[in-house]
């Protein structure tokens, strides 16, 4: 099996590749998806290897994730992180989760190795489905041009179809790694490694609900159906594995 070392400069090779400006978007979401790729098939196995060495499995822990309130638009941003985390078999839940312009937490809960995928792959989606979203609301406003009676609803129609595209956009890229995720739990079944993910589920599911026993689910917001029909496409069609970019605070909790 190849060292961390080894898989680590692997994938940053392939994720040079896919932000290389001369790429293609097609180009630049196959390098990202086989870096994603090589970093779930890793952790598997790693994790696989502990299990026939009779080895404690890996620890489960929390991540913080801080995401930005910036436009009003943080709680669209916590969902789209939501559906990715929970798509990579993690267990999540907000917090300060308000319709405002404060910054608020994707608590964050799984296997190490999971998390430190995440840590690499959500800032970039979120980059991706902001830069996406920005350019799919601008292209829906001008075919809209004249059709409001005020500025100031104008400004709505952009900030609800935008609000409503992040989730979406993070739902689509969600059903993409569900479905690699499926892929994978296929080719290991009948061998250690299914015992692997289905203890790691049920461990994860384990220590966030015993951290977490009273949850409330949060009142919905209005949604804008072109939005939402543009990122759902979009985010089917995401870059699933980039470079880390971005600002956003984010902290590893053992627990």
């Amino acid at each position: 099996m190849a060292t961390n070392a080894n898989i680590t400069e692997r994938v940053q090779k392939l994720l040079a590749k896919a932000e290389d400006s001369a790429a293609t978007p097609e180009e630049a979401q196959i390098f990202a998806a086989k870096a994603a790729e090589l970093i779930a098939k890793h952790n598997l196995d790693a994790a696989t290897v502990r299990h026939r060495e009779g080895k404690r499995p890996e620890q489960i822990r929390l991540l913080e994730f801080e995401v930005s309130g910036q436009g009003w638009h943080g709680k669209a941003r916590a969902s789209l992180v939501y559906s990715v985390a929970e798509a990579h078999g993690c267990s999540v839940c907000t917090m300060g989760n308000l319709m405002n312009g404060k910054p608020r937490w994707v608590l964050i809960m799984g296997p190490a190795a999971t998390l430190k995928a995440l840590e690499l792959l959500l800032p970039s989606i979120l980059l991706q489905a902001e830069t996406q979203g920005m350019a799919a609301a601008r292209a829906h406003m001008d075919e809209r041009k004249g059709k409001f009676d005020t500025p100031a609803n104008a400004n709505i129609e952009r900030r609800t179809f935008f609000r409503s595209y992040l989730p979406a956009y993070g739902a689509g890229v969600a059903e993409k790694i569900v479905r690699s995720r499926e892929a994978m739990a296929e080719k290991v079944k009948g061998k250690a490694g299914e015992l692997v993910l289905v203890t790691d589920a049920e461990r994860t599911k384990a220590a966030f609900e015993k951290r977490y026993p009273d949850l409330k689910f949060g009142r919905e917001d209005k949604h804008n159906i072109a939005g939402a029909v543009a990122g759902r496409r979009d985010g089917r069609n995401a870059d699933t594995g980039q470079a880390k970019v971005g600002k956003d605070s984010r902290t590893a909790v053992e627990n």
